[in-house]
Order: C-alpha cells, then sequence, then structure tokens
C-alpha cells in the first residue's frame, strides 16, 4: 500500500510550490523528498542578500560545505578551446533560490506563445499570466505608499506600475531594493544617452529598456522558495518533509511508478507512493530518470540499466543563458568594495543591515540592468545587461576587492544546444554536461555585438568622473577576432539550465503538457526548469514558480478525472 500519495523529489522552487499546493487537499498525503538540509531559510547566511553572492566561500563552510551546494561541472567544451565550466546549484530546501542574484524577471510574452507554438496548449502568454499574478505578492502594490519615496525617471515608482500585470497576495514577496547604489542612477543615465528608454517594470506590458531590477526579497532579506511556499505550510499533518536523502532512482512495477529507492543517514530503504514527481533540477531530473529506465535505449542498455521506456529526448535538448563580463575600475570609492579607505563605510553597512535592513548587505549589487536588441531591424531584445555597482561577484577577473564595476553581457535566446547523459549507472557518478558552447555562429556575433552596446553605455558622459580604466578585456581589444577570443576565454552561464525534460508531443518530448506525466509510462511526472522546451528571455526562477503553479492545478484536475 503507498505510504503516500505524492512523493516529491527535490526542495527547490517547484518542488516547494509542489508540497505547499498539493497538500491544499487534506486527503492527499505528501512527502517532499530533499537531499540537503532543510530550514535553511532563517539561516542568517542565507537571508542576507549579498552573502551568499558575494562570500561563497565562507558561506558553504558555515553552511556545511557540500551539504548546502552540489558542484556540477561540463565536459570539456569544444568551442571553449576545451575549458570546463563550473555549475553550482543549490542544495537543501529551497534550493537554488537560497544562493541566486534573487532578480525575478518573467520574461518575453514570445517566449511562452513559442511554447504554445511548439505544441504544448494552455502554456501560452495569456494562460500563464494569472499563475505569474496568483504567485506573486508585488510590494508596491500590496503595501500602497511603501514606495512613494522611490523615484524612476520623473514620477513616483508606484504610479509606472500596471497593476493588470501584477499580484498583491501571493505567497512569494517581490520588491525594489531598500538601498541603492548612486552607480546604478549614473548607469541608468549613461543608458539613456545611449539611446535605450527608461523602463520602469520589466515584467509589465514591454520588457524593452533599461531599469532597476526587481527582487525576491522583504523587509531587506532574502524570500527562498522555502520560506515563502513550505514553511507557511509545515504544520499540515499531511505534509512530510524527508530532508538529506539521496534518491537512487524511482521504483517501478512494470511501467508503472510505485516510489522511490533511497539512502538516509548510509541507510537504504524504499518509500512507496501512488505519484512520484521529479523536481529535481534540469541536471538531476533527466539523470533520475536515466537511472530508472527511462531515456535513449541503446545508452541505458551500454550502461546496463534495463530499460523500461525508450524515450530519446530524456537529457536532450540542454539550454542556458551565455554570459560574459567586462570589469571596470574605478576613480573613487563610490562603487562596494573592500579597501582600508572604504572601511569606516563597509562597517556602518553590516550595522545599517543589523539594525534597518538597508545598505550594501540588502543588496546584491547587480542592483539595475536592461534588455536590448543587438538586430537595429528587431525591438525583440536578445541581450540582458547586468550592471554590478562593485566587484562583489565571484565571476569578477579580481575578485571583490578594490573598487570597481561589472556589466554582464547575457545572451537571452542562444543557440547552443547541450545534453545531460549518463557516465556510469552508478547514481553517486554525477551525470556528464555538455553545452556545446558557440556550435551556431550567431551566438558568437550577438555576444560580440552586445559587449559592444555596454561600451556604449559606459562611454558616456555620466561615467567619466567615476570610470578610471577597463581593465578585462581592456580598450585595446576591439576587433571580432580580438572580442571572439575573449568571449571564449571568459564566457560562462548565468546558471539557467532548461529544456532537458521537455514538455509537448513530438517524438523528442518527455512530459506531457496537460497532465505532467512522463511518456509511456504511469505514475510518474516531472515538474521543474527541466520541463521548459526553450529557454525564456530571463532569470528563469520567476519562470519556475509559474510552471510550478500550473502544474499542481493541472495534476489536480488530472486526478479528479481519473477518480470520476
Amino acid at each position: 500500500m503507498a505510504e503516500f500519495d505524492y512523493i516529491i523529489v527535490g526542495g527547490g522552487a517547484a518542488g516547494c510550490v509542489l508540497a505547499n499546493r498539493l497538500s491544499e487537499d487534506p486527503a492527499n498525503r505528501v512527502c517532499l523528498v530533499e537531499a540537503g538540509m532543510d530550514r535553511n531559510a532563517r539561516r542568517a547566511i542565507v537571508r542576507i542578500p549579498l552573502a551568499m553572492i558575494t562570500f561563497m566561500a565562507p558561506a558553504l563552510a558555515i553552511l556545511g560545505g557540500p551539504k548546502f551546494m552540489s558542484w556540477f561541472e561540463t565536459e570539456p567544451e569544444p568551442g571553449l578551446q576545451g575549458r570546463s565550466i563550473a555549475l553550482p546549484r543549490g542544495r537543501g530546501t529551497g534550493g537554488s533560490t537560497n544562493v541566486n542574484g534573487q532578480i525575478f524577471i518573467r520574461g518575453q510574452r514570445e517566449d511562452f506563445d513559442h511554447w504554445h507554438d511548439l505544441g504544448n496548449p494552455g502554456w501560452g502568454y495569456d494562460d500563464l499570466l494569472p499563475y505569474f499574478r496568483k504567485l506573486e505578492r508585488f510590494e508596491i502594490l500590496a503595501e500602497p505608499g511603501a514606495a512613494k519615496h522611490i523615484r524612476f525617471g520623473d514620477m513616483p515608482l508606484e504610479r509606472q506600475i500596471d497593476p493588470a500585470y501584477h499580484g498583491s497576495s501571493g505567497p512569494l514577496n517581490i520588491a525594489p531594493l531598500r538601498s541603492v547604489n548612486p552607480m546604478a542612477e549614473v548607469f541608468l543615465e549613461a543608458a539613456q544617452q545611449a539611446g535605450h528608454p527608461l523602463n520602469a517594470d520589466f515584467n509589465g506590458a514591454r520588457q524593452n529598456g533599461v531599469g532597476l531590477y526587481t527582487f525576491t526579497q522583504k523587509n531587506g532579506e532574502r524570500v527562498t522558495a522555502e520560506g515563502a511556499y513550505l514553511d507557511p505550510v509545515r504544520h499540515r499533518p499531511n505534509l512530510t518533509v524527508m530532508s538529506e536523502t539521496e534518491v537512487a532512482r524511482v521504483v517501478f512495477d512494470g511501467r508503472k511508478a510505485t516510489g522511490i529507492a533511497f539512502r538516509r543517514q548510509g541507510q537504504h530503504g524504499t518509500l512507496n507512493g501512488r505519484e512520484v514527481v521529479l523536481s529535481a533540477g534540469s541536471f538531476v531530473s533527466p539523470h533520475l530518470l536515466m537511472l530508472s529506465g527511462i531515456g535513449n535505449a541503446k545508452d541505458l542498455a551500454r550502461h546496463g540499466i534495463p530499460v523500461i521506456a525508450d524515450l530519446p529526448g530524456v537529457g536532450e535538448n540542454l539550454q542556458d543563458h551565455l554570459d560574459v563580463t567586462i570589469e571596470y575600475r574605478a576613480k573613487s570609492i563610490a562603487p562596494y568594495g573592500v579597501s582600508w579607505r572604504a572601511l569606516p563605510r563597509n562597517v556602518g553597512h553590516v550595522l545599517n543591515w543589523i539594525f534597518n535592513k538597508r545598505g550594501l548587505f540588502s543588496s546584491t549589487t547587480g542592483e539595475g540592468g536592461g534588455f536590448i536588441s543587438t538586430d537595429p531591424e528587431s525591438d525583440r531584445p536578445d541581450i540582458q545587461l547586468f550592471f554590478c555597482t562593485g566587484r562583489a561577484n565571484t565571476q569578477a577577473a579580481s575578485g571583490f576587492t578594490g573598487h570597481g564595476f561589472l556589466m554582464h553581457v547575457c545572451q537571452l535566446r542562444p543557440g547552443s544546444i547541450g545534453r545531460v547523459a549518463l557516465k556510469s549507472a552508478d547514481p553517486h557518478d554525477k551525470p556528464s554536461i555538455l553545452y556545446n558552447f558557440f556550435r551556431g555562429a550567431s551566438t558568437m556575433d550577438v555576444l560580440r555585438k552586445g559587449v559592444r552596446l555596454a561600451r556604449q553605455i559606459t562611454a558616456q558622459t555620466p561615467f567619466a568622473p567615476h570610470l578610471d580604466a577597463e581593465i578585462d578585456p581592456g580598450p585595446e581589444i576591439e576587433s571580432d577576432g580580438a572580442l571572439d577570443a575573449f568571449i571564449r576565454e571568459r564566457v560562462g552561464t548565468l546558471f539557467h539550465p532548461v529544456g532537458t525534460c521537455a514538455m509537448g508531443r513530438g517524438e523528442r518530448s518527455v512530459v506531457d503538457p496537460v497532465t505532467m506525466r512522463v511518456h509511456g509510462v504511469e505514475g510518474l511526472r516531472v515538474v521543474d526548469a527541466s520541463i521548459m522546451p526553450s529557454i525564456v528571455s530571463a532569470n528563469t526562477v520567476a519562470a519556475t514558480y509559474c510552471l510550478a503553479e500550473k502544474a499542481a492545478d493541472l495534476i489536480r484536475a488530472d486526478d479528479k478525472a481519473a477518480s470520476t
């Protein structure tokens, strides 16, 4: 007999949403299984918005090292001259929402309409907007007057928000930063001089332009999926959380999933469930499917895994945002940074966060940015800029000492399509990951143009009093060939992997878009960023929350139909 109605594997953004929504019905016995630690949302190192962005190494030591992060790595990438890319993922309840940059951007209407056009009815922008609104507590609307002190352009920010695009009573608090570095205002002024319009709301009617980002924060603290969705419902008697539990595979009876095999505290066991839902992310969800006998039959046979369902699309279609960083040295200590001159100010920032939840530690340094098009004939952005008001960034060439700022140039829809594959049948062996960077010429062309557009912004007069020099790649790197070499040497991802269990109804699809069920088997679903058939043109966490909200409704509707 099943111990649970739903076993959810993975406690990140999607898993926490599902645990909350599926346990709303007291008749549903729900178990959330997570490999990492539980109760992370109130840990100080997680609550501080800056901490897990800037001080990654000491933060990991405080939180237990590998218990809090999982580290993956690509195979040597041919397009990067054999270089591999490190791929950290959050571990523990809350998942990567414990360690991400907290920027909350949904994506473009065209992204979701493309999902629909690929054979996913009900997944267009108009279908998903109600779920974006449902999940959101947009602080500017939820607390009238709370943002009246924030001006954007020539009027208060709250007067520029269209409530038709936002929710005010959802579980996830979305807010502007409480403290903005003056360098962010310099960026906005310079970007306007370079011809880019202001945009007060990237989640409104249009995405184009430059502005200040909104964040998953409340009262100057990080808001995680655990804090927003899981903690408020832990009291439910029908909800169980099993932390520090590593899932080895899904257990089947014929073609019907009946539970999971796991290891916990050195002991092996099985857990029985009427349904299993994989929400372990774009690397682990396909890996678990393959370990369980679902994937390309030839690959499974090569590793001695009995085939349950021949689904060649499992692990294919891997996509991520390509990102390259331009680094600048500042003339003053105005940008955030670590130096003897800034020591008194930085001590003040510590005290300001402790007592007021404001200042540097309420920031992520990536305070503003924008969405621009490298194609003058198109108004659809293909580049996202992140302007970081300091070197407090793990991707900066010089770490976070001294004073300067960064311009991240991110390609929103790269042409590279990669894959996740088995290395062996041992669940302790991490999967083989290959992104196939720069297999298409357009990818390099877009990034190169993006770097030049970013340089046009920092060349404007508002930066003159602040910018000392471009130190990486350096002003001498100008030609197409030199820029291409710099990009190949420095490019990474924004840690936004999607697509490896793509929903759809074609030959390479893995998940049914109406039920979230894995094709060819029973009792097994996937709900996380891996089901996105194509990457969205923004940080992916907002779309992940949204698809999980919709998936919860689809699962309940499917089960109701099956029981009548």
